[in-house]
């Protein structure tokens, strides 16, 4: 079928969920969102839930890229660190930052109990594991930013680290009992219900081809029909396609890979994985993985800036054979896909206001499933009440990326901090 969902085990395990039609007529509304995915729904159902009507259009099917084929862990903060945040911007702003994602996590509890979301199972708990034998360090660590932004961070000795992931791989750990995981395609899938059942609209296999500004405010030109609207927003990540060229060259497009086994006895699984938290290391290049329904293990990583390899899968499974040699023999591919997520230069989020009622909300690759709910709720905010809290993102505006050769400066960065991880510095 057209525009139907590449294979993941995501897409294999999503009820039956029929493409929406594309937009075939002239259609009006308060916000047109362009992008289908976390950060365009989110706006989409902050807007309505604030007053005004909203269209959404996805040149696809909704949660197609990035939203719908990730992790699925919901942690606070950003892929910017929060030291990282506090040395650009000083430790009250930095908290501010931090805050909001602390909100998201629960603005996403919330609605999934309002709206009946089925997502789960939905798992509490992330544990970040060191490759590092510095305890030390990590006790400091988590005392500093437990101090500093009350993160409830609890510190696992190697110990009780090793009992819950049987591997000499890892040392200690820093646990985040407030985190979680859930199923991201079936949340897209609730949020767009959500926004149904408030009056909004949306329209897939429906690519944004031209924005121009009318009197009423703008109108977003498709194949088959158009949007007025008096404000419009672009959640497009990577895929703006020359909607906006000083979007399109603020950001590039980071490809990274995930795989999930086929079932294996809960024994073996538990062998290895003995837990039910959402894992990722603490090197720079880190895997991230969690057990999931089945006796499976779903496992990601590495980083491309161009072509999938030919065998994503069996890469997946030699790096989790590393970490865990026990599950040899035991462990096997049964689907593994890639995704292209849209990075800035300063690891955070971009939202603001390109003109009046021209918005941009995106630029979450790395960054986990809480950031895209801040993004939507400030972009809905401003949009619909005035609010200017959206503004606290100035510090991480558009600027130039490299175009085409900042895919190759960034592979150079990944390089080296793949030899730094191999090296052990």
């Amino acid at each position: 079928m057209k525009n139907s969902y590449i294979d993941t085990y995501y897409s294999r395990t999503l009820p039956d969920a029929p493409a929406r039609p594309a937009l075939a007529q002239a259609m009006q509304a308060d916000v047109c969102v362009i992008g289908g995915g976390l950060a365009g729904l989110n706006t989409a159902l902050g807007i309505l839930e604030r007053g005004q009507s909203a269209i959404v259009i996805e040149g696809k099917r909704i949660g197609w890229g990035g939203s719908g084929r990730n992790g699925g862990f919901v942690a606070k903060g950003y892929s910017a660190s929060e030291m990282s945040l506090v040395k650009k911007l000083g430790l009250e702003k930095a908290r501010d930052f931090v805050n909001l994602t602390k909100m998201a996590r629960q603005k996403i509890r919330s609605r999934i109990e309002e709206h009946n979301i089925d997502c789960g199972p939905v798992k509490n708990g992330v544990l970040t594991v060191s490759w590092r034998d510095q305890p030390e360090a990590m006790k400091d660590y988590i005392a500093e930013v437990n101090k500093a932004f009350d993160l409830g961070f609890e510190f696992f000795p190697r110990e009780k680290v090793r009992e819950l992931c049987r591997t000499k791989k890892y040392f200690d750990g820093v646990f985040s009992p407030q985190d979680f995981q859930f199923m991201p395609l079936k949340y897209v899938h609730g949020l767009a219900r959500a926004i149904e059942g408030k009056g909004g609209k949306i329209f897939e296999s429906t690519p944004a081809l031209k924005i121009e500004k009318v009197p009423q405010g703008w109108r977003v030109i498709t194949a088959g029909g158009a949007v007025t609207a008096k404000q419009v927003v672009l959640c497009c990540s990577i895929y703006v396609d020359g909607l906006n060229k000083k979007l399109a060259n603020a950001a590039f497009p980071v490809r990274t890979f995930v795989m999930a086994t086929k079932p294996m006895s809960p024994e073996i699984l538990k062998s290895a994985v003995n837990n039910d938290y959402a894992i990722y290391d603490n090197r720079f290049c880190s895997d991230y993985y969690r057990a999931v329904e089945g006796n499976r293990i779903l496992w990601g990583g590495r980083v491309a800036l161009w072509d999938d390899p030919a065998d994503i899968g069996e890469k997946l499974l030699g790096d989790m054979l590393k970490v865990y040699p026990q599950l040899q023999g035991h462990a096997a591919v049964d689907v593994a896909w890639s995704g292209e997520l849209c990075y800035a230069p300063h690891k955070m989020p971009q939202i603001g206001m390109i003109e009046p009622g021209y918005w941009y909300n995106t630029g979450y690759g790395g960054h986990g499933l809480a950031p895209t709910t801040v993004g939507g709720e400030l972009a809905a905010a401003a949009i619909a009440t005035g609010d200017k809290q959206y503004e606290m993102f100035k510090p991480f505006g558009l600027g130039y990326a490299g175009g085409h050769l900042g895919r190759y400066v960034a592979q150079m960065v990944y390089g080296l901090w793949r030899a730094r991880d191999y090296f052990n510095i």
